[in-house]
């Protein structure tokens, strides 16, 4: 699945490829990684992700991997607790014993890619609660496209709710839409590295999802009506 291909990830239809990674014709990889945030919602982890963690909660995220948390470089069109049109400026390590790395993810309107219409019908299914949409890169001169957008890396993640917790599926395009020559992008995009990216969201996400609920709920007491235990 190229990253122009992404249309059926808002389906709850099962993918051929739900975790795991593949070498795209492009030259680069996909990852896909499909998991439960048990005792989690969409509308919780769409509130972590407006919510601007800082450096604290992001270690909480991965306390092993995640070193550094910030937020900038709005789009005009941001508001305040909509993760929509803000960049996330990160320091983290991705892979056991990795170097700790400088990174952004400029989180955009997931109906910029999905379409407005289809993205509405699939919430209204149940089948994308919740849906996120980045471009990301690494290191101290990450690769820009012509707006100026990271472009090592996209990101989509959609979540449904379920009985049991948020089921989650994100997936990562590495190399993807750089233009450059796939003899090229097979050298530098590594596989090793793509299943470096995939155990590393499968850990954060795993923590996140025992973390958010907790958060939530301190940040969100009066309007959930103070539910106390007994």
């Amino acid at each position: 699945m190229r990253f122009s291909e992404c249309a059926p990830l808002i389906s709850r239809k099962p993918l051929a490829l739900e975790t795991g990674v593949e070498r795209l014709s492009s030259g680069g990889m996909h990852v896909a990684i499909r998991m439960i945030l048990e005792g989690c919602t969409a509308r919780m982890l769409e509130w972590w992700f407006g919510c601007e963690c800082d450096s604290y909660m992001y270690k909480m995220w991965h306390p092993g991997a995640h070193k550094y948390s910030a937020w900038g470089e709005y789009e005009p069109y941001h508001k305040k607790g909509n993760v929509i049109g803000s960049t996330h400026i990160i320091k983290e390590a991705v892979g056991a014993g990795g170097p700790v790395m400088n990174g952004r993810l400029k989180y955009m309107n997931p109906a910029d890619v999905f379409g407005a219409d289809k993205l509405a019908e699939a919430k209204a299914r149940g089948d994308a609660d919740v849906a996120l949409y980045g471009w990301g890169a690494f290191g101290d001169n990450p690769a820009l496209n012509e707006k100026g957008w990271p472009n090592e890396a996209q990101y989509i993640g959609v979540g449904r709710d379920t009985p049991y917790g948020l089921v989650l599926r994100n997936h990562y395009w590495m190399g993807d839409t750089l233009g450059a020559p796939p003899e090229i992008l097979k050298q530098q995009i590594t596989e090793e590295a793509a299943l470096n990216l995939m155990l590393h969201d499968s850990n954060e996400f795993h923590i996140l999802g025992k973390v958010i609920p907790q958060y939530y709920r301190t940040e969100n007491w009066d309007m959930l009506g103070a539910p106390e235990p007994y």
